[in-house]
Protein backbone atom coordinates (compact mmCIF):
# COMPACT_ATOMS: atom_id res chain seq x y z
CA UNK A 1 0.00 0.00 0.00
CA UNK A 2 1.43 3.28 -0.80
CA UNK A 3 2.10 5.98 1.60
CA UNK A 4 2.28 9.84 1.08
CA UNK A 5 4.40 10.52 3.56
CA UNK A 6 3.51 9.00 6.67
CA UNK A 7 0.10 9.05 5.44
CA UNK A 8 -1.54 6.00 3.67
CA UNK A 9 -3.94 7.18 0.42
CA UNK A 10 -5.11 3.92 -1.39
CA UNK A 11 -6.98 2.61 -2.59
CA UNK A 12 -8.88 5.09 -2.78
CA UNK A 13 -12.48 4.68 -3.41
CA UNK A 14 -14.43 6.80 -5.98
CA UNK A 15 -18.77 6.88 -5.72
CA UNK A 16 -20.38 7.88 -8.63
CA UNK A 17 -19.12 7.39 -12.47
CA UNK A 18 -20.80 9.79 -14.57
CA UNK A 19 -19.66 12.96 -16.25
CA UNK A 20 -17.24 14.13 -13.49
CA UNK A 21 -16.69 10.98 -11.59
CA UNK A 22 -14.95 8.95 -14.61
CA UNK A 23 -12.85 11.83 -15.29
CA UNK A 24 -11.39 11.99 -12.00
CA UNK A 25 -11.13 8.12 -12.25
CA UNK A 26 -9.05 8.77 -15.45
CA UNK A 27 -7.00 11.20 -13.51
CA UNK A 28 -6.33 9.11 -10.90
CA UNK A 29 -5.67 6.10 -12.57
CA UNK A 30 -3.39 8.24 -15.07
CA UNK A 31 -1.34 8.82 -12.11
CA UNK A 32 -0.71 5.25 -10.86
CA UNK A 33 -2.80 5.20 -8.20
CA UNK A 34 -5.48 2.16 -6.78
CA UNK A 35 -9.04 3.22 -7.46
CA UNK A 36 -12.47 0.91 -6.27
CA UNK A 37 -15.01 2.80 -7.95
CA UNK A 38 -18.78 2.47 -7.28
CA UNK A 39 -21.95 3.78 -9.45
CA UNK A 40 -25.85 2.86 -8.55
CA UNK A 41 -26.57 2.47 -12.42
CA UNK A 42 -24.99 -0.79 -13.44
CA UNK A 43 -25.29 0.47 -17.17
CA UNK A 44 -23.25 3.67 -16.45
CA UNK A 45 -20.48 1.74 -14.40
CA UNK A 46 -19.80 -0.07 -17.11
CA UNK A 47 -20.15 2.70 -19.69
CA UNK A 48 -17.18 4.48 -17.76
CA UNK A 49 -14.53 1.72 -18.93
CA UNK A 50 -14.91 2.74 -22.18
CA UNK A 51 -14.32 6.49 -21.69
CA UNK A 52 -11.58 6.13 -19.24
CA UNK A 53 -9.80 3.77 -21.94
CA UNK A 54 -10.69 6.16 -24.50
CA UNK A 55 -9.69 9.10 -21.81
CA UNK A 56 -6.17 7.62 -21.38
CA UNK A 57 -5.67 6.75 -24.75
CA UNK A 58 -5.46 10.63 -25.72
CA UNK A 59 -3.00 11.13 -22.74
CA UNK A 60 -0.64 8.47 -23.90
CA UNK A 61 -1.23 9.51 -27.56
CA UNK A 62 -0.19 13.28 -26.35
CA UNK A 63 2.89 12.02 -24.51
CA UNK A 64 2.07 12.74 -21.38
CA UNK A 65 1.36 9.49 -19.94
CA UNK A 66 3.59 6.04 -19.59
CA UNK A 67 2.79 3.54 -21.46
CA UNK A 68 2.87 0.88 -18.76
CA UNK A 69 0.45 2.89 -16.82
CA UNK A 70 -2.42 2.92 -20.09
CA UNK A 71 -1.09 -1.11 -20.15
CA UNK A 72 -1.87 -2.22 -16.81
CA UNK A 73 -5.08 0.63 -15.84
CA UNK A 74 -7.96 -2.21 -15.49
CA UNK A 75 -5.58 -3.79 -12.77
CA UNK A 76 -5.58 -0.40 -11.10
CA UNK A 77 -9.39 -0.03 -11.47
CA UNK A 78 -12.32 -2.09 -9.79
CA UNK A 79 -16.19 -1.85 -9.76
CA UNK A 80 -17.96 -2.87 -7.08
CA UNK A 81 -21.75 -3.37 -6.67
CA UNK A 82 -22.24 -1.68 -3.52
CA UNK A 83 -20.64 0.92 -1.66
CA UNK A 84 -20.55 -1.55 1.81
CA UNK A 85 -17.53 -2.75 -0.72
CA UNK A 86 -15.51 0.26 -0.55
CA UNK A 87 -14.99 -0.52 3.51
CA UNK A 88 -11.10 -0.83 2.97
CA UNK A 89 -10.71 2.31 1.25
CA UNK A 90 -8.32 4.92 3.06
CA UNK A 91 -9.83 8.00 0.53
CA UNK A 92 -12.91 8.16 -0.59
CA UNK A 93 -14.40 10.73 -3.39
CA UNK A 94 -17.99 10.74 -3.12
CA UNK A 95 -19.05 12.30 -6.75
CA UNK A 96 -22.96 11.88 -6.96
CA UNK A 97 -25.31 14.16 -7.80
CA UNK A 98 -26.31 17.69 -6.17
CA UNK A 99 -28.77 15.91 -4.07
CA UNK A 100 -28.61 16.66 -0.19
CA UNK A 101 -30.76 13.37 0.89
CA UNK A 102 -28.66 11.06 -1.69
CA UNK A 103 -25.01 12.21 -0.30
CA UNK A 104 -26.17 11.31 3.09
CA UNK A 105 -27.89 8.33 2.69
CA UNK A 106 -24.80 7.74 0.90
CA UNK A 107 -22.68 8.33 4.08
CA UNK A 108 -24.77 6.38 6.49
CA UNK A 109 -23.90 3.26 3.82
CA UNK A 110 -20.10 4.75 3.82
CA UNK A 111 -19.95 5.18 8.09
CA UNK A 112 -20.83 2.15 8.61
CA UNK A 113 -17.98 -0.12 6.93
CA UNK A 114 -15.20 2.20 6.70
CA UNK A 115 -12.39 2.95 9.64
CA UNK A 116 -12.91 6.22 11.18
CA UNK A 117 -9.55 7.23 10.10
CA UNK A 118 -10.95 7.48 6.20
CA UNK A 119 -11.35 10.46 4.50
CA UNK A 120 -14.52 11.28 3.03
CA UNK A 121 -14.25 13.70 0.10
CA UNK A 122 -17.39 15.44 -1.70
CA UNK A 123 -17.16 16.75 -4.96
CA UNK A 124 -20.01 19.08 -5.18
CA UNK A 125 -19.86 22.00 -6.23
CA UNK A 126 -22.24 24.02 -3.99
CA UNK A 127 -23.38 22.24 -1.05
CA UNK A 128 -21.97 23.51 2.21
CA UNK A 129 -19.62 21.51 3.65
CA UNK A 130 -20.92 22.04 7.04
CA UNK A 131 -24.23 20.54 6.27
CA UNK A 132 -22.77 17.80 4.99
CA UNK A 133 -21.12 17.26 7.88
CA UNK A 134 -24.00 18.04 9.97
CA UNK A 135 -25.02 14.44 11.86
CA UNK A 136 -22.02 12.24 10.79
CA UNK A 137 -20.31 10.22 13.50
CA UNK A 138 -16.93 11.58 12.48
CA UNK A 139 -17.42 14.80 10.98
CA UNK A 140 -13.79 15.69 11.43
CA UNK A 141 -13.02 13.41 8.11
CA UNK A 142 -15.41 14.98 5.86
CA UNK A 143 -14.17 17.50 3.38
CA UNK A 144 -14.93 18.85 -0.12
CA UNK A 145 -12.86 18.70 -2.94
CA UNK A 146 -13.80 20.16 -5.74
CA UNK A 147 -12.65 19.23 -9.37
CA UNK A 148 -13.08 20.86 -12.87
CA UNK A 149 -13.36 19.04 -15.93
CA UNK A 150 -11.38 17.77 -18.32
CA UNK A 151 -10.05 16.22 -14.84
CA UNK A 152 -7.48 14.73 -16.41
CA UNK A 153 -6.02 17.26 -17.62
CA UNK A 154 -7.05 20.55 -15.84
CA UNK A 155 -4.72 21.99 -12.61
CA UNK A 156 -7.70 23.43 -10.82
CA UNK A 157 -8.85 21.95 -7.61
CA UNK A 158 -10.57 23.31 -4.84
CA UNK A 159 -10.65 21.99 -1.22
CA UNK A 160 -12.94 22.99 1.23
CA UNK A 161 -12.89 22.70 5.06
CA UNK A 162 -15.90 22.36 7.09
CA UNK A 163 -16.53 23.41 10.54
CA UNK A 164 -15.23 20.31 11.96
CA UNK A 165 -12.86 19.26 9.35
CA UNK A 166 -9.78 18.40 11.13
CA UNK A 167 -5.82 19.55 9.86
CA UNK A 168 -4.85 15.98 8.93
CA UNK A 169 -8.35 15.73 6.38
CA UNK A 170 -7.10 18.82 5.04
CA UNK A 171 -3.39 17.87 4.93
CA UNK A 172 -4.58 14.35 3.27
CA UNK A 173 -6.43 15.58 0.81
CA UNK A 174 -3.73 18.28 -0.43
CA UNK A 175 -1.45 16.01 -0.82
CA UNK A 176 -3.84 13.85 -2.89
CA UNK A 177 -4.21 16.60 -5.30
CA UNK A 178 -0.71 17.67 -5.96
CA UNK A 179 -0.17 13.51 -6.37
CA UNK A 180 -2.43 14.62 -9.03
CA UNK A 181 -0.77 17.14 -10.75
CA UNK A 182 -3.71 19.81 -9.37
CA UNK A 183 -2.32 23.18 -7.89
CA UNK A 184 -4.91 22.72 -4.96
CA UNK A 185 -6.92 26.10 -3.79
CA UNK A 186 -7.26 25.70 0.02
CA UNK A 187 -10.11 27.82 1.21
CA UNK A 188 -9.62 29.27 4.93
CA UNK A 189 -13.36 28.08 5.57
CA UNK A 190 -16.77 26.99 4.18
CA UNK A 191 -18.93 28.86 2.03
CA UNK A 192 -21.18 27.99 0.02
CA UNK A 193 -20.10 27.76 -4.13
CA UNK A 194 -17.11 28.32 -2.69
CA UNK A 195 -14.42 30.48 -4.77
CA UNK A 196 -14.62 29.67 -8.40
CA UNK A 197 -18.57 28.63 -8.88
CA UNK A 198 -19.26 32.22 -7.12
CA UNK A 199 -17.06 34.29 -9.54
CA UNK A 200 -18.33 32.36 -11.99
CA UNK A 201 -21.98 32.32 -11.30
CA UNK A 202 -21.65 36.14 -10.71
CA UNK A 203 -21.15 36.55 -14.62
CA UNK A 204 -23.05 33.97 -15.61
CA UNK A 205 -26.13 35.89 -14.14
CA UNK A 206 -25.05 39.56 -15.72
CA UNK A 207 -24.79 37.83 -18.86
CA UNK A 208 -27.95 36.47 -19.11
CA UNK A 209 -28.84 39.51 -17.76
CA UNK A 210 -27.73 41.67 -21.02
CA UNK A 211 -28.96 39.13 -23.24
CA UNK A 212 -32.84 39.41 -21.52
CA UNK A 213 -32.34 43.24 -21.22
CA UNK A 214 -31.43 43.35 -25.32
CA UNK A 215 -28.31 44.61 -24.43
CA UNK A 216 -26.56 42.10 -27.05
CA UNK A 217 -27.03 38.78 -28.02
CA UNK A 218 -25.71 35.12 -26.68
CA UNK A 219 -23.26 35.53 -29.46
CA UNK A 220 -22.09 39.23 -29.11
CA UNK A 221 -21.75 38.08 -25.26
CA UNK A 222 -19.78 35.06 -25.69
CA UNK A 223 -17.69 37.15 -28.06
CA UNK A 224 -17.01 39.59 -25.96
CA UNK A 225 -16.23 38.00 -22.89
CA UNK A 226 -13.83 35.66 -24.97
CA UNK A 227 -11.63 38.26 -26.29
CA UNK A 228 -11.42 40.03 -23.06
CA UNK A 229 -11.72 38.06 -19.90
CA UNK A 230 -10.69 34.72 -21.86
CA UNK A 231 -7.68 36.06 -23.55
CA UNK A 232 -5.89 36.56 -19.91
CA UNK A 233 -7.95 34.69 -17.04
CA UNK A 234 -5.68 31.60 -17.86
CA UNK A 235 -2.60 33.50 -16.63
CA UNK A 236 -3.90 36.51 -14.44
CA UNK A 237 -6.03 36.18 -11.52
CA UNK A 238 -8.30 39.44 -10.92
CA UNK A 239 -6.36 40.89 -8.54
CA UNK A 240 -3.18 40.08 -10.31
CA UNK A 241 -4.40 41.73 -13.31
CA UNK A 242 -5.61 44.72 -11.41
CA UNK A 243 -2.06 45.64 -10.26
CA UNK A 244 -0.78 44.90 -13.69
CA UNK A 245 -3.57 47.50 -15.15
CA UNK A 246 -4.20 50.10 -13.27
CA UNK A 247 -5.37 49.77 -9.89
CA UNK A 248 -7.03 53.68 -9.74
CA UNK A 249 -8.89 53.28 -12.44
CA UNK A 250 -10.81 50.13 -11.15
CA UNK A 251 -11.98 51.88 -7.94
CA UNK A 252 -12.97 54.70 -9.82
CA UNK A 253 -15.10 52.25 -12.39
CA UNK A 254 -16.65 50.65 -9.72
CA UNK A 255 -17.98 53.46 -8.23
CA UNK A 256 -20.23 53.79 -10.52
CA UNK A 257 -20.87 50.40 -12.05
CA UNK A 258 -21.72 48.18 -9.31
CA UNK A 259 -24.82 50.30 -8.79
CA UNK A 260 -25.95 49.14 -11.98
CA UNK A 261 -24.75 45.23 -12.14
CA UNK A 262 -27.45 42.70 -11.73
CA UNK A 263 -27.99 41.64 -8.15
CA UNK A 264 -31.17 38.95 -8.98
CA UNK A 265 -31.63 36.03 -6.33
CA UNK A 266 -33.83 34.22 -9.01
CA UNK A 267 -32.72 31.67 -12.15
CA UNK A 268 -32.94 34.62 -14.98
CA UNK A 269 -35.53 33.96 -17.69
CA UNK A 270 -33.48 33.03 -20.18
CA UNK A 271 -32.10 29.66 -18.11
CA UNK A 272 -34.87 28.82 -17.01
CA UNK A 273 -36.39 28.75 -20.71
CA UNK A 274 -33.89 26.99 -22.16
CA UNK A 275 -33.66 24.30 -19.48
CA UNK A 276 -37.94 24.02 -19.68
CA UNK A 277 -37.52 23.30 -23.14
CA UNK A 278 -35.05 19.90 -22.73
CA UNK A 279 -31.91 21.49 -23.80
CA UNK A 280 -29.09 19.97 -22.20
CA UNK A 281 -26.62 21.47 -24.52
CA UNK A 282 -24.27 19.18 -26.69
CA UNK A 283 -25.15 16.31 -25.21
CA UNK A 284 -28.72 16.40 -26.97
CA UNK A 285 -27.72 18.96 -29.25
CA UNK A 286 -29.62 22.34 -28.15
CA UNK A 287 -28.92 24.57 -25.72
CA UNK A 288 -28.17 28.48 -25.99
CA UNK A 289 -26.75 27.02 -29.39
CA UNK A 290 -28.13 24.36 -32.07
CA UNK A 291 -25.48 21.60 -32.87
CA UNK A 292 -25.60 18.88 -35.10
CA UNK A 293 -23.72 15.72 -33.92
CA UNK A 294 -20.51 16.39 -36.02
CA UNK A 295 -20.22 20.14 -34.52
CA UNK A 296 -21.35 18.97 -31.06
CA UNK A 297 -18.32 16.32 -30.85
CA UNK A 298 -16.13 18.94 -32.56
CA UNK A 299 -17.05 21.08 -29.71
CA UNK A 300 -16.10 18.69 -27.11
CA UNK A 301 -12.88 17.71 -28.83
CA UNK A 302 -11.69 21.13 -28.67
CA UNK A 303 -12.61 21.82 -25.55
CA UNK A 304 -10.43 19.08 -24.57
CA UNK A 305 -7.35 20.08 -26.62
CA UNK A 306 -7.63 23.68 -25.91
CA UNK A 307 -7.52 22.58 -22.33
CA UNK A 308 -3.94 21.01 -23.15
CA UNK A 309 -2.50 23.70 -24.97
CA UNK A 310 -3.80 26.39 -22.44
CA UNK A 311 -1.67 24.12 -19.52
CA UNK A 312 1.00 24.02 -22.29
CA UNK A 313 1.01 27.89 -22.19
CA UNK A 314 0.83 28.32 -18.25
CA UNK A 315 3.48 25.37 -17.63
CA UNK A 316 5.88 27.45 -19.77
CA UNK A 317 5.13 30.95 -17.84
CA UNK A 318 5.02 29.49 -13.96
CA UNK A 319 8.41 28.85 -13.65
CA UNK A 320 8.95 32.77 -15.22
CA UNK A 321 6.83 34.60 -12.75
CA UNK A 322 6.52 32.02 -9.73
CA UNK A 323 2.91 31.55 -10.36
Amino acid sequence: MRKNGTLQIEPIGLVGLGFMGRGIATCLLAHGLKVIGHDRAAVRAKQSLSHIDEALSDLLKRKTLMRSRFRDWRKSFVLTRSPEELGHCRFIIECVREDLALKRKLYQQLEAVVPARTVIASNTSSLPISLLQAGRKHPERFIGMHWGEPAQVMQYLEIIPGKKTSPRTIQLTQRLGKLCGKDPAVLREDIRGFLSNRMMYAMMREACYLVEAGIADVETVDRSFRNDMGWWAALFGPFRWMDLTGLPAYATVMEGLFPELCNAKSVPKIMSDVVKSGALGTPNLRGFYKYTRASAKEWEKAWVDFTFDIKGIVDKYKKRVKL
